[in-house]
């Protein structure tokens, strides 16, 4: 048996019942603390690194935490807050990830958007909706 084996055997007996999730508020805890901590490097201050501990180990509290459904209630209601914030973002790069791939067109007589894959030279486009068909270059 490799000794790293009976580490993470004992380990994960030591996680059983506990939260242990790395959902969206502890990556946020995550991010806010190393923010913090690196802006505590380039302001010389004692009391932001304060804080970031205290997020880390809020973090680690929640990690650990055997009621379950509760640290799963705290991460629904942040979500309800965070979610709003950020799809704005989300959506922008979605969007350039399928420009980045994929050429949009409209149909001329339904208005619907047509996705067709870039590089592909001259193309005719017929509209899944309608039927129009119309040349375009991809």
């Amino acid at each position: 048996m490799k000794p790293t084996a009976k580490w993470v055997r004992r380990l994960q007996a030591f996680m059983v019942g506990r939260y242990g999730q790395n959902d969206s508020l502890n990556r946020f805890l995550n991010g806010l603390s190393l923010v913090l901590l690196l802006a505590s490097i380039f302001l010389r201050s004692g009391w932001l690194i304060l804080i970031a501990i205290g997020l880390i180990g809020v973090n680690y509290w929640r990690l650990f935490s055997h009621k379950i459904y509760r640290q799963v209630a705290i991460n629904r209601g942040f979500e309800r807050v965070w979610r709003p914030l950020t799809r704005p973002v989300r959506r922008l790069g979605y969007s350039l990830s399928q420009h980045w791939h994929y050429r949009f067109f409209h149909c001329a007589q339904c208005h619907q958007r047509i996705r067709i894959p870039r590089h592909h030279g001259h193309v005719r486009i017929t509209c899944p909706k309608c039927g129009h068909s119309f040349d375009a270059r991809t």
